[in-house]
């Protein structure tokens, strides 16, 4: 659920949040949010502009084991900073830290270096050019998953293998655009 405040109303609130710091986070090629946190005064002077972030987010999986055959990121680059601009639109309070202020970023292309693999970079790219055609975008997620007629046991005992489905269900709210 978003939350519905201005920019100079998010801004006002950074500012005079008690803890002094901002969280954000960019999501890695597994949808895993891989986060820091930033000075007010820090984040306030990036939000017009870019900060760096470590590409190693694209050089590692899930349990921050290192890829060792990426074209990206890896020892063959040291594994800098890339650019990273914060997106205010996302903000929000994560209750169980104080409500501190929390922002997604994501990475943006550099002269010279092929675009880094960032899910929300490719977002934002397909919302631009779907607005570009005349096309206001809606994007959602579809949950797919199988109902077993199955006990832990009967499993077990089949070695969980050939389980006897019981159907198929689907949660699917899809892609819309209006003109």
């Amino acid at each position: 659920m978003g939350i519905s405040l201005s920019i100079p109303d998010i801004l006002q609130y950074v500012s005079q949040h008690p803890s002094g710091k901002v969280k954000v986070a960019v999501a890695d090629i597994d949808g895993v949010l891989r986060g820091k946190y930033l000075a007010v005064e820090k984040f306030l002077s990036i939000i017009e502009s870019q900060f760096g972030f470590c590409d190693v987010t694209f050089g590692w999986d899930m349990a921050d084991v290192a890829y060792d055959n990426t074209q990206y990121t890896g020892w063959h680059t040291g594994y800098p900073d890339a650019p990273v601009k914060i997106d205010l639109h996302t903000f929000r309070r994560i209750p169980w830290e104080g409500d501190i202020p929390f922002f997604l970023g994501y990475f943006v292309s550099e002269p010279q270096r092929i675009a880094p693999p960032c899910p929300r970079s490719l977002l934002h790219q397909i919302i631009g050019q779907a607005t570009d055609m005349g096309f206001r975008p809606y994007f959602s997620q579809e949950f797919e998953w199988f109902n077993f007629a199955e006990t832990p046991q009967s499993l077990s005992d089949k070695s969980y293998q050939n389980p006897r489905r019981l159907r198929r269900a689907c949660l699917a709210i899809r892609y819309c655009a209006a003109r």
